[in-house]
């Protein structure tokens, strides 16, 4: 299944309407353990200071919620009766009738349901439509923050300002060879707030051992760059030996119940073997794969000649990405697009990855400097120190919406989930952290 089939379900509105903006739960981060039938389900259920809400389940689906969904939904995850749900909801909204909580009932409790149903996928990073979303409301935090660790007590901080800020997943970014006391004792704080964790790096800097200490602290998933079926393609931008760990890794991830994700960088040299790529990581059991572009405007020369795809190029890459992704019954995720830096080899780029992992995504520094997904690299503030209304009022982020709820769709390819928040071949929506940067 591809990204456009599976990452977010919407209950735009009931019909049920509050009677007051004071109606309803606290704002704020709740978290979950429910059973459907023998399945345990992770549920995070963020609700916002509008009354309305976002349901999560395992961080890999996510459905938003009126003000009475967030009512009914809270009550069935609490274990509350029928009877007492229904009190409730009377109770906050004096013109609703009988008949229409019932109804509004059992749709809540069917999306639960369904989200609650058992599989191996990776946490939400895009939004299905973010025009779509963006029209019905606003979110009031993202969904996820990619991390660059520091020492384990400030990154503790950054995790439990996250948490405070509503954002429910933190994946850390391993960036060098680090040491199993300095990954694990972060996934243990992610893990004792109730965030879902997850790791990305390359293979060889991820001991085995590290992998099954993190994976027994609570890590939910773990990203690997992965270039090519080729091990002699792949170790030659990563690392002698690489391509052999990465696939090793990926195995003890399905004895360990974490969930792989291959992210796999789009260049010149291996845009033509994409259908073997994704083939060979579907028969391995990795069926959920990231991509993302190392990306240049067409007239750079230099950047493709080093081996940057050209922005008129995306399109038809994407096309062949979601017919490949359909033919393998595998679920794949858009990052935004990295413009390449010519100062910088293709190896540094593979190795430094995506600024943050997709469109309600943040990146944060060790420091706590927070940067949006897509844009110049321009700070938003710092969660150790500003306040987060604040930052998520930031010009950075104020740009950054403009353009998610902007049309960009246009009659060339219509279709294409990569399209949905930003026109691809469009250097303004890639994540730009060359001097500079356009604006």
């Amino acid at each position: 299944m591809t990204q456009a089939s599976l990452l977010q379900r919407f209950i735009d509105s009931l019909k049920i309407r509050p009677a007051s903006p004071s109606v309803g739960p606290e704002p704020g981060l709740y978290h979950y353990e429910y059973l459907e039938k023998e399945w345990p389900t992770r549920f995070h259920l963020r609700i916002d200071p509008d009354g309305q809400g976002l349901l999560l389940a395992n961080a890999a689906q996510a459905a938003m919620l009126s003000a009475s969904g967030v009512l009914m939904g809270k009550g069935l995850l609490e274990g509350w009766s029928n009877d007492e749900i229904v009190a409730e909801v009377a109770a906050a909204f004096p013109g609703a009738t009988a008949e229409q909580i019932a109804a509004d009932l059992a749709e809540v409790r069917a999306l639960i349901a369904d989200l609650g149903t058992p599989g191996d996928n990776y946490p939400i990073s895009n939004l299905d439509d973010p025009y779509a979303a963006t029209r019905s409301r606003m979110l009031a935090a993202p969904l996820r923050a990619d991390v660059v660790p520091g020492e384990p007590e400030q990154t503790k901080q950054i995790l439990q300002q996250l948490w405070e800020a509503g954002i429910p997943q933190a994946t850390i970014l391993v960036q060098s060879e680090a040491t199993s006391e300095t990954v694990v004792r972060i996934v243990e704080s992610a893990e004792d707030l109730g965030m879902i964790a997850g790791l990305r790096t390359l293979a060889h800097w991820l001991p085995a051992d590290v992998l099954d200490e993190a994976a027994n602290a609570g890590l939910d998933h773990l990203t690997l760059a992965y270039i090519s079926p080729i091990a002699q393609q792949h170790d030659a931008l990563t690392a002698a030996g690489d391509h052999d760990l990465v696939l090793r890794h990926f195995a003890r991830c399905h004895e360990v119940e974490l969930c792989p994700v291959a992210q796999v960088p789009l260049l010149r040299d291996n845009v033509d073997g994409l259908e073997t790529l994704i083939a060979d990581l579907g028969e391995r059991g990795v069926t959920n794969i990231s991509f993302f572009a190392l990306a240049c405007p067409d007239d750079d020369q230099a950047a493709r000649q080093v081996g940057a795809l050209s922005g008129s190029t995306l399109p038809q890459v994407a096309t062949t990405i979601n017919e490949a992704a359909e033919a393998a019954q595998v679920r794949y995720l858009w990052e935004p697009p990295v413009r390449f830096d010519v100062t910088k080899s293709l190896s540094d780029h593979i190795v430094a990855g995506p600024r943050a992992a997709g469109d309600v995504s943040i990146r944060v520094d060790s420091d706590g400097t927070v940067y949006p997904a897509r844009g110049p690299r321009r700070a938003a503030g710092n969660i150790l120190h500003d306040d987060w209304e604040q930052i998520w009022r930031s010009p950075c982020f104020a740009r950054y919406g403009e353009r998610l709820a902007a049309p960009t769709r246009c009659a060339d390819c219509p279709d294409l989930p990569i399209c949905a928040a930003d026109c691809p071949r469009d250097p303004r929506g890639w994540s730009d952290d060359t001097t500079g940067g356009d604006e």
